[in-house]
C-alpha cells in the first residue's frame, strides 16, 4: 500500500539515485543479486545480535530491491527472469530475516511461524491472480492491489530492530493484517469470476 501510494512522487528521486550513482553501473540482476547478500547477511546480523548492522544492511537492501527495477526501466532492460528472479530473492530475504529474529528471540517463535503462513497464503493468492490477469502496468506481472508489500514488511522489520522487545506483537499484527489481506484478495477474485 505505501508504495502503490506513494510510487509516483518517489519514482523521480529514485530516476535521479539510478542515473547519478554507482548503480547505473550493475545490470539489474547484479543489483538484485545485491539485495539478496545484503539482506541474507541482515538476517546473520540479527541472528548476532548486531541490531543496528542488520537494519543497515536491511535498509541497503531494500534500496536495491527498488533499484533493480528502476535501473531495468531506464536502461529498457526488463526482462521476465529479472522479476521472476526478484521476487524469489524478495521472499528469501524476508525468510532470512524472520530466521534471524527466530535464532536471536526463540521465545517468539509462535509470531514467526505465524509469519510464513500468513505469507505464504497472502503470496499464492497473489502469484494466482497474476496469472488470471493481464498486466496493464509497467511491472512485469499484473499486481493486484494489497495493504501489505514489501514496504510494509521491511516497516515492520525496520521496528523490530529498533524495538526488539515488541518484536512479538509488531509481528502478530503484521501477520493478521497479510493474512487477513490475503484472505479478501481470494474472496474478491472468487466472486469476480463468477
Amino acid at each position: 500500500m505505501i508504495e502503490a501510494e506513494l510510487r509516483y512522487y518517489i519514482q523521480p528521486l529514485f530516476n535521479f539515485v539510478g542515473e547519478t550513482t554507482y548503480f547505473k553501473f550493475f545490470t539489474p540482476n547484479k543489483i538484485t543479486a545485491l539485495a539478496f547478500i545484503s539482506g541474507v547477511f541482515s538476517g546473520c546480523a540479527i541472528a548476532g545480535n548486531y541490531l543496528y548492522l542488520a537494519l543497515m544492511l536491511l535498509l541497503f537492501s531494500g534500496l536495491c530491491d527498488v533499484m533493480d527495477g528502476t535501473i531495468a526501466r531506464l536502461t529498457n532492460n526488463t526482462q521476465k527472469v529479472g522479476a521472476y528472479i526478484d521476487l524469489i530473492s524478495d521472499r528469501m530475504v524476508e525468510a532470512a530475516v524472520i530466521l534471524g529474529f527466530t535464532i536471536l528471540m526463540p521465545e517468539n517463535y509462535f509470531a514467526f511461524i505465524l509469519f510464513f503462513v500468513a505469507v505464504l497464503f497472502h503470496f499464492t493468492t497473489f502469484l494466482a491472480t497474476s496469472v488470471l490477469y493481464d498486466n496493464q502496468s509497467e511491472k512485469s506481472i499484473y499486481y493486484d492491489h494489497s495493504l501489505v508489500e514489501r514496504a510494509e514488511a521491511f516497516l515492520v522489520f525496520s521496528l523490530m530492530l529498533l524495538f526488539p522487545i515488541y518484536s512479538f506483537s509488531l509481528l502478530m499484527i503484521f501477520n493478521t493484517i497479510v493474512f487477513f489481506d490475503g484472505l479478501a484478495r481470494f474472496y474478491r477474485i472468487i466472486s469476480l469470476s463468477k
